[in-house]
């Protein structure tokens, strides 16, 4: 017998040729389904655990849970006649991101749930200090910086994402649905410096300016570009300038120059179209060669607001006095004019949507539409803000309440 007999004198099973019973067949099948289900567990707590280990930066677990906010199984609708009240802080600014109303001030930012069953309850509360606050959001983030200060935050409903500390004081922000988002700032030895960050807050373009001072910067919706609006003083004379920058070149691929005019506002419109506002004209460029497409005067305009809107320009002028009137004018993305009207005084805010203006008092809300008739809804009488919910209806923003219009609170003008 060979050391190695052990392995070949085995005898050999014998292959079961007889037909399983029924229950012998489930039984079976039952235990490979358990088995596999057990597998199927146990790789997605491995998948889990290397997730949370390996790229605890961007998946942390209030990214978790703030995922699963959206895994709505009910479809349940938000109330549209609820109401959330905050505390009264002369400060307070607020915003709409995917459903939730977001209120900033010096002392902070909360973000409030609107769903049905826990309106009002605090999602999300962060204590910091800032000067004078600014809020943004958009579809993808929250972002709140001190205008004049050093800090910008990042949060989404559930939590901060990113916290960046400059160096030298905030003059401009700007950021885009895309996610991405850019800083004014400056650095040493240098009059003004753009970062550009992507949506993880990671920088992805830097650019020095020693001569000009950036006044105004708005990024494309896509993130890619951005148009930077600044000017430069030397002899006696004041010189803006227009530059259109690319986030992947160093250099600005498109340069204009204003002499003698106040740099005051610029923002992307339709089909990659621009405007650029000074303080003497309202210039509709050309997103493919940057040509004037038309130029509007603003000379003794008496310009009290404007706003750059989905794809279109609201400008507020009262005519160089308070006396001579004042009256709204909307340009679409060519500078053509596509509504025209007086206003009784300059609203505390203003919006274009679904072709109709609304404009804000703190006592009421007047609807103008392009094509139909003039209506009005009556404010609480602190209304500060007007914000849209997805579906479109206005939500009063105040300085201790927010709420949807409803037919209840409507009074048609005489």
């Amino acid at each position: 017998m060979s050391a190695f007999s052990i392995f070949f004198d085995r005898k050999k099973r014998k292959k079961n040729t007889e037909t399983p019973t029924v229950e012998q067949y489930y039984e079976k099948k039952a235990r490979r389904v358990s088995h596999l289900r057990y597998f199927c567990l146990l790789a997605t707590v491995l998948f889990g655990v290397y997730g949370f280990t390996a790229h605890g930066d961007v998946l942390t677990a209030e990214n978790f849970r703030y995922m699963l906010k959206f895994l709505d199984l009910t479809e349940v609708d938000v109330s549209a006649a609820a109401e959330i009240r905050y505390d009264y802080v002369e400060s307070n600014r607020g915003a709409l991101f995917k459903g939730d109303l977001v209120v900033l001030n010096t002392d902070g930012l909360t973000v409030y749930s609107r769903e049905a069953g826990t309106v009002g309850s605090k999602l999300f509360s962060e204590s910091f200090r800032m000067e004078d606050p600014r809020l943004v959001a958009t579809s993808q983030n929250i972002f709140a910086y001190d205008l004049g200060g050093n800090e910008v935050r990042m949060f989404n409903s559930y939590s901060q994402l990113a916290r960046l500390a400059m160096d030298y004081p905030i003059y401009g922000f700007s950021a885009s649905e895309s996610g991405h988002f850019a800083v004014i700032t400056a650095e040493k030895n240098y009059r003004s410096a753009i970062y550009v960050y992507d949506g993880y807050a990671r920088q992805i373009y830097k650019r020095l300016l020693s001569n000009t001072y950036v006044d105004y910067i708005a990024l494309s919706p896509d993130g890619k570009q951005f148009l930077a609006l600044g000017h430069e003083a030397g002899g006696g004379y004041l010189r803006t300038l227009l530059q259109v920058y690319s986030v992947k070149e160093e250099e600005p691929v498109y340069t204009a120059t204003f002499t003698g005019e106040l740099p005051l506002m610029a923002g992307y419109l339709e089909d990659g179209n621009y405007a650029v506002l000074t303080g003497t004209a309202l210039r509709f460029c050309s997103g493919e060669d940057h040509s004037v497409l038309q130029t509007v005067s603003m000379e003794g305009a008496g310009l009290a607001n404007c706003r750059f809107e989905n794809g279109h320009v609201l400008v507020i002028t009262t005519g160089g006095g308070l006396s001579d009137g004042v009256e709204l004018t909307v340009y679409d993305g060519e500078g053509d004019v596509v509504g025209h009207t007086p206003c009784p005084a300059v609203p505390a805010d203003l919006h274009f949507a679904a072709d109709t203006l609304y404009l804000l008092t703190s006592e009421e809300v007047t609807l103008l539409p392009l094509s139909g008739e003039e209506a009005s809804h009556a404010t609480r009488g602190d209304a500060v803000q007007l914000l849209f919910d997805e579906d479109g209806t206005p939500v009063v923003f105040e300085k201790n309440l927010a709420y949807r219009l409803t037919d209840t609170q409507k009074e048609e003008t005489q």
